[in-house]
């Protein structure tokens, strides 16, 4: 026999009893494992809420997403709703500021003057009526303020004459596991803790060099406090050399600063294209002798090794080598040496007029700049020139020469520009 459809109160009653079966087993089966698209238009939901500035309760209302668990309305047979066209919210443009620009000349991270680090440190109880002395920029301090370096030295004594009767120094760099891998060697091989910080090692030399000198780490800092003392005492003699207790309060006094400071970003370095990492980079003995009409040169040695003053800092920030060429024979009125050191990604210092000197045209630099100094029996010049970002200084030892003396210099400083990286 023929079954007609339910129709009206029939079809409404069996709607509603499907509905609660799909229910029932929905409440017992485990649910579906989410597709990964579903948890991406989750994603781009919740961020178009987010971009859209909607609250919880309010961006479910502007999405308005309806619930499984209503009732379906009764299917009404007698009337069709006629579409209608819903407005769209049209999505103001945001504009993200492009990162502004980063200081031109990179900053110690933590940035203070030397002379209110003297005063914030008591660095006058250690040397009374110390005076700071002013390092001039070369590439290897250029490569430390990179680093976000600060380092300051007060000295007692004239300098200019018979040099400091004692000092004080302090470097700071923001890295702290660095230091504590290097502090960390040193107490392996039997230095003392400062007793300052997180870590420290000390070792003080009161014959020799009558200096004492400091590691120490504090959070993500690490500095290295030294001091050194040659003053006579009235009644003959010396005064006692530094201990440790020397520098145990200006240490201390320097930690309290750092724990309450946090490193900012790091100044990031332009990348150069010269691209010479050590000597064997840079021309043979053969290739430069005729640039600087001497005779026969020595190959290009690398004097880091004897040169630096062998502190943990130093020895773990510095990179480039102090390459050599070392003439032959040498005349007492002529050519003893020629150096090259470089810094890279440190054009700024030249670029900023942080170095001294007279423009003078190099080929194959973008700047570059000579001077020249004497000393007693001895003089030296210097040219310092833009390489690709990179700072370069080339530095010749001679007899004394005139103060243009540089000009001498200049066909050798084209040779060593050449020689970036093909």
């Amino acid at each position: 026999m023929d079954v007609e459809p339910p129709v009206g109160d029939d079809l409404n009653r069996m709607l509603v009893s499907m509905k609660q079966q799909v229910l029932q087993r929905a409440a017992t089966e485990p649910p579906a494992k989410p597709r990964p698209w579903a948890r991406r238009h989750l994603g781009l939901t919740l961020g178009l809420v987010a971009l859209l500035g909607i609250g919880g309760a309010s961006g479910a209302l502007a999405l308005v997403l309806p619930s499984p668990f209503e009732a379906a309305a009764p299917a009404s047979p007698t009337s069709t709703p006629e579409p209608s066209a819903t407005p769209r919210a049209t999505a103001t443009p945001t504009f993200t500021p492009a990162a502004p620009e980063q200081d031109p000349v990179p900053r110690p991270a933590y940035d203070v003057d030397c002379a209110t680090l003297g005063d914030q440190i008591g660095v006058d109880e250690v040397v009374p009526g110390a005076s700071v002395e002013e390092v001039p920029l070369a590439p290897y301090t250029a490569e430390y303020l990179q680093e976000g370096a600060l380092r300051c030295t007060w000295v007692e004594g004239d300098v200019s004459t018979s040099g400091p009767l004692s000092g004080f120094s302090v470097t700071i760099v923001p890295q702290g596991p660095r230091g504590l891998e290097w502090i960390s060697g040193l107490r392996q091989s039997g230095l003392s803790e400062l007793g300052v910080g997180d870590a420290s090692a000390v070792a003080c030399d009161p014959d020799m060099d009558r200096a004492c000198r400091s590691s120490v780490v504090v959070g993500p800092w690490w500095m290295e406090v030294g001091a050194y003392d040659f003053r006579a005492a009235s009644a003959g003699g010396y005064v006692a050399a530094p201990t440790a207790d020397t520098l145990r309060p200006a240490a201390a006094a320097l930690a309290g600063l750092l724990e309450a400071r946090t490193p900012p970003a790091p100044w990031r370095v332009p990348t150069s294209t010269w691209g010479v990492t050590g000597c064997d980079g840079l021309p043979s003995a053969a290739a430069l002798a005729p640039a600087v009409g001497a005779g026969p040169l020595d190959e290009p040695t690398d004097q880091l090794a004897t040169d630096a003053v062998s502190t943990g800092i130093e020895l773990t920030q510095l990179d480039a080598p102090i390459c050599t060429w070392v003439v032959q024979d040498q005349q007492l009125d002529g050519l003893y040496a020629v150096e090259a050191v470089w810094a890279d990604g440190a054009a700024w210092a030249l670029r900023e007029s942080l170095v001294p000197g007279t423009p003078v045209t190099v080929a194959g630099a973008e700047d570059a700049r000579g001077s020249c100094s004497s000393e007693v029996g001895r003089s030296g010049c210097v040219i310092d020139m833009v390489v690709a970002d990179t700072w370069v200084q080339v530095f010749s030892q001679s007899a004394p020469t005139a103060p243009d003396g540089f000009q001498q210099l200049v066909p050798a400083a084209e040779v060593i520009a050449a020689a970036r990286r093909g």
